[in-house]
């Protein structure tokens, strides 16, 4: 990874800094390995292994090219068939045999000299363990290993995984940065961005920043909380060409009275180039509102009134709209808002976001307690929008985790089996949608995961990878930890095709504030990077006991498609909590991870400033 120097700048045209950590290989599984160099010195003649029959003189290894492609189709933690083949260290095995080699350590002959130049037993177990996303690449590490019947010098095709055989599609292309923060407190692995000096966002909005590529731009989107600003919501423009930010005020009706975290706008860049940010109050009124820029300026607010299609909702008077999730289907949007009976029901824009109309309910979940359902939504722009959603609040509803999409007009769970045949709706008040409990479950309350019993579920975040791995990231309270403030512990999930995975994370810590005895700093994926996710804790990931006095951000690596992760820090030694991580979709190249730091009380009233980091890989 290299790391951009940045200048600073003043806000409202905000500092910049810059810039991330080391990053694991590429989506695609770690990466095309470097080709070995070919002529694996292999074997200068060692002598022989004490059982096989001795190699003649073998005339194995002669340019021995090792791992042409080193694990390079491995699609790393999202994919399925991660370096499967490798070809680490192929230096043909020397023909004499100077053992049975077996993946290039010949058991070589018990007084044969090995095959006099023999580079390496065959195939060097071709990148045997690439099926780990890539990690397995390092194949060449006994490819072209000079056969261990004579055990002499390893071909340059052999050991050195990246430069030979191992190609950068294996170990080493996975793992872990180097890179550690600096001595002092608020200490941050790269240099800090501060984008706005005063922000906040829940995390159930889709999203709070995205990138526009074509113009080299970060858009991120917030609420102020305080201060001159209180209440407004606002748009980061931060042109990272320059390295200068501009934050401008949406035109929102919203008074700015109603301080509230969940107000923040989501955000989607136009196929024209155009942004459009779509928000709405929290419980407050039926108005979903949105707003187009135009390069220059925000254009006037424009309102859908879900009043017409029975908002507010029976049961509470503050069942209204809430969030909002926009994402492309084709050339239209379908944009998520918690709206009927609570649950998700589905807005769509055929002109880009001018103009709304309602098009059906995604589930049909019955409310208990205080909502029916939390969801989380990704995206690809394109033809497909998956969701994790629960049964209700954690304080309401033991919840287990559920997972499906949408595309083609319907609604298919994890397997592809459809179970709502039109996510259309004849009207909001008629709707053919399931419960929740029709997809997939992703997580059964109740479950162990490294000997932890979890239960009362929550969601925090979820993505598809670009070879369609989905993996979600969730949290669960310890049984029988109480109630008021319950031990929390973060877990991750990924499908393998055929079922659902689980992997242990880490504790979480105590609730953010008094009310929600769940609330927790969250983590986050790098929609680019299947081997990366973010974490939001007060313990050290590494033994999860060492316990910091702040919210402190991990960098989690797995090589393994998301079995075992190693961790490092972001953030050390902070005076102030580091929480809610987001990493916006960018391409392979190029990461921008975004979150809070400071102190936040409530979701009406914190004092936080929106800060991140950009870096390349």
């Amino acid at each position: 990874m290299t790391h951009r120097r940045m200048i600073k700048i003043a806000s409202p045209t905000l500092p910049l800094c810059a810039l991330l950590l080391a990053a694991c290989g590429p989506s695609s599984g770690g990466g095309a390995g470097t080709a070995g160099t070919g002529s694996g010195s292999a074997g200068t003649s060692g002598s022989a292994g004490t059982t096989g029959s001795a190699g003649t003189t073998g005339s194995a290894g002669t340019t021995g090219s090792a791992g042409t492609t080193g694990g390079a189709s491995g699609p790393g933690a999202g994919g399925s068939s991660a370096g499967a083949t490798g070809s680490a260290g192929s230096g043909s095995a020397g023909s004499g045999s100077g053992g049975s080699g077996t993946g290039g350590s010949g058991t070589g002959g018990s007084a044969g000299s090995a095959g006099a130049t023999g580079s390496g037993g065959s195939a060097g177990a071709s990148g045997a363990a690439g099926a780990a996303g890539g990690r397995g690449g390092s194949g060449g590490a006994s490819g072209g290993a000079g056969g261990r019947g004579g055990s002499s010098t390893a071909g340059t095709g052999g050991s050195t995984a990246g430069t030979s055989g191992g190609g950068t599609g294996g170990a080493t292309a996975c793992a872990p940065p180097t890179a550690a923060p600096p001595s002092g407190n608020d200490a941050v692995v790269g240099s800090l961005i501060q984008f706005n000096d005063n922000g906040g966002w829940c995390w159930y909005q889709d999203e709070r920043a995205v990138v526009d590529k074509a113009g080299n731009k970060l858009v991120i989107a917030s609420t102020a909380s305080g201060g001159t600003r209180n209440g407004t919501n606002e748009v980061t423009v931060y042109d990272m060409t320059t390295n200068m930010g501009k934050t401008l005020k949406l035109p929102s009706t919203l008074p700015t009275t109603n301080v509230d975290d969940h107000n923040s706008p989501a955000l989607l860049v136009r196929p024209d180039g155009k942004y459009m940010a779509m928000w709405s109050g929290h419980r407050v009124d039926c108005i979903t509102r949105s707003s187009i820029f135009d390069g220059t300026a925000w254009g006037t607010e424009k309102k859908t009134d879900w009043s017409g299609w029975g908002c507010p909702w029976p049961t509470a008077a503050t069942n209204m709209v809430t969030y909002s999730n926009p994402w492309y289907i084709g050339s239209s949007i379908f944009a998520a808002v918690r709206s009927v009976g609570t649950s998700p029901g589905i807005l769509t824009s055929t002109d880009n976001g001018g103009n709304w109309s309602y098009y059906g309910r995604l589930t049909t979940t019955v409310q208990m307690g205080y909502v029916a359902g939390y969801y989380k939504y990704w995206g690809d722009n394109t033809s497909r929008i998956d969701f994790v959603g629960t049964e209700g609040h954690p304080r309401d509803v033991d919840n287990n985790l559920w997972h499906g999409y949408i595309q083609d007009g319907k609604v298919y769970n994890s397997a592809g089996t459809v179970v709502d045949q039109s996510l259309m709706d004849a009207s909001a008040s008629s709707s053919d949608g399931k419960d929740i409990s029709a997809y997939t479950k992703v997580f059964a309350t109740g479950t162990t995961i490294k000997g932890v019993r979890l239960e009362h579920a929550w969601n925090h975040d979820i993505v598809r990878y670009a070879d369609g791995a989905v993996a979600i990231l969730g949290q669960g309270r310890v049984t029988g930890s109480g109630t008021d403030d319950p031990d929390k512990r973060a877990f991750y999930a990924r499908f393998d095709g055929s079922s659902w995975k689980l992997t242990y994370l880490v504790k979480l810590g105590t609730k953010l504030y008094p009310d929600e005895q769940d609330y927790t700093g969250l983590s986050a994926f790098d929609p680019d990077d299947p081997h990366t996710i973010y974490v939001s804790t007060f313990f050290d990931p590494r033994d999860d006991t060492t316990k910091s006095t702040k919210r402190e951000i991990w960098r989690g690596t797995t090589c393994d498609n998301g079995a075992t992760f190693s961790w490092t820090p972001v953030t050390a030694r902070s005076t102030m909590d580091n929480i809610r991580p987001i990493v916006p979709k960018w391409d392979s190249s190029h990461t921008a991870l975004l979150w809070l730091r400071g102190t936040y009380m409530t979701a009406q009233n914190y004092a936080m400033k929106v800060v991140g980091t950009i870096s390349t890989k």
